[in-house]
């Protein structure tokens, strides 16, 4: 028999049109099973974080285009070592198919030796997406700190292909250093689409021409106005800025934030990534303020 893996682990696109979290659908039988994934390009973010691209193949080796959502998640595998949960960097308004790896561990290790030409393995999209729906016709705040960064640029990619669909949209980001930061090369294309960006870095050289100091500094600059918001990063940051956004108006639902979690299934079975009653790889791991705010 053979899978339409094209159709794994979500509901319908169009479920971006209106619930507050985009639920996942429940997990299949063909969801267990890895397929193959093509490295079709390398790009160096920093010294220990690579950006893949990626195309999914079939049995017949053909391309096979994945729905997901921003937000989610794919369980990615190196044959021999083992499997982990990379979240999903590109937007579904665009290929190819992308992940951005930071090294952490062996399989992380083993995924960031890969060349161009070699075959991964992927199982998913697992998880729940940004809430795009609720977002149209709201402004929107994305604040991420470090490696979470890489979590939202699949959102900001998404709405700055939709941007007349969205009233401002701010997104503010800090790194360690300099040479931490993410994506650099795009802030620009952002900024074209009328998108205001903020960078921030703890620790600067003699290069940096930039903010130094915490995420809400730029905040305090920038003033968004109330609206939507999606928070990833460290779990202090996130604190901070969602206790920073709720004195500018927010409500508690409408802040939305991606959790890291060691994940081992992405099914909900073996309970790794659980965090109160919730497991984050299915409950989550976008969850809104006023579910999760206790527990972070």
């Amino acid at each position: 028999m053979k899978i339409d893996r094209s159709k794994m682990g979500t509901d319908t696109l169009d479920g971006f049109g209106g619930d507050r979290i985009v639920r996942a659908a429940p997990a299949k039988p063909e969801s267990y099973i890895p397929f193959q994934a093509e490295v079709v390009d390398i790009d160096v973010e920093s010294s220990n974080t690579y950006l893949l691209s990626l195309r999914p193949m079939n049995e017949e080796d053909e391309h096979v285009a994945i729905n997901y959502f921003p937000g989610q998640f794919l369980m990615v595998s190196v044959f021999g070592l083992g499997e982990c949960p990379i979240s999903i960097a590109s937007s579904p308004t665009r290929d190819p198919l992308q992940i951005c790896v930071r090294e952490a561990g062996k399989i992380t290790q083993g995924i960031m030796a890969a060349r161009i030409g070699d075959v991964l393995g992927i199982r998913g999209p697992f998880g729940n997406g940004f809430p795009v729906g609720s977002m149209r016709g709201e402004n929107v705040l994305i604040a991420g700190g470090g490696s979470g960064f890489a979590t939202l640029r699949s959102l900001i990619n998404y709405i700055a292909d939709d941007r007349e669909k969205f009233k401002e949209v701010t997104v503010v980001y800090g790194a360690r250093t300099p040479q931490d930061l993410y994506f650099t090369t795009e802030y620009g294309s952002w900024q074209a689409a009328e998108i205001e960006v903020g960078i921030t870095v703890d620790m600067i050289d003699a290069t940096w021409k930039g903010n130094v100091g915490l995420v809400t500094s730029l905040l305090a600059d920038l003033d968004p106005a109330p609206g939507a918001s999606a928070l990833c990063g460290p779990p202090m940051m996130i604190r901070v800025v969602a206790k920073d956004l709720l004195g500018r108006g927010f409500l508690e639902e409408d802040i939305h934030i991606s959790l890291e979690r060691h994940m081992k299934c992405g099914v909900g079975k073996c309970e790794h990534c659980t965090m109160g009653r919730y497991h984050v790889c299915t409950d989550g791991p976008i969850f809104s303020y006023d579910v999760v705010g206790d527990l972070i």
